[in-house]
């Protein structure tokens, strides 16, 4: 069976049936440097108290929370839109990644075409 294509479109159609602005999701990945010492089971704990933080964001489809090989965490988003994600991503959510980690988070936005969803 072939997986279902998805239009990107039709995932920010609820904003173009509202009759707001025409939108396209993005997806972003999100790492930064896992500090030393910190033991897996510590940073697991660390997301899964940050999970309410990102429950019923406006904008925000979905999160992967990640543990990189390479001594990196982060995240990978898919935002309804571009300005969904940069409203998240501003000054104040870099200050507090610097503050928590001890380190800048990179941050790389990447247009969403289309969508391969083998979920259905």
């Amino acid at each position: 069976m072939l997986p279902k294509l998805v239009p990107a479109m039709a995932l920010a159609m609820g904003l173009l049936l509202a009759g707001g602005a025409q939108a396209r999701p993005v997806a972003v990945l999100v790492a930064v440097p896992i500090p030393a010492g910190l033991p897996k089971e510590k940073l697991e704990g660390l997301f899964a108290a940050s999970v309410g933080d990102y429950q019923g964001r406006t904008g925000l489809t979905r999160k992967y929370f990640t543990i990189g090989d390479d001594g990196r965490a982060g995240g990978i988003y898919l935002w309804e839109s571009r300005a969904a994600a940069e409203a998240w991503f501003n000054e104040a959510w870099k200050a507090g990644v610097l503050k928590r980690w001890g380190a800048p988070a990179s941050v790389s936005y990447f247009d969403v075409p289309l969508v391969v969803d083998n979920s259905k």
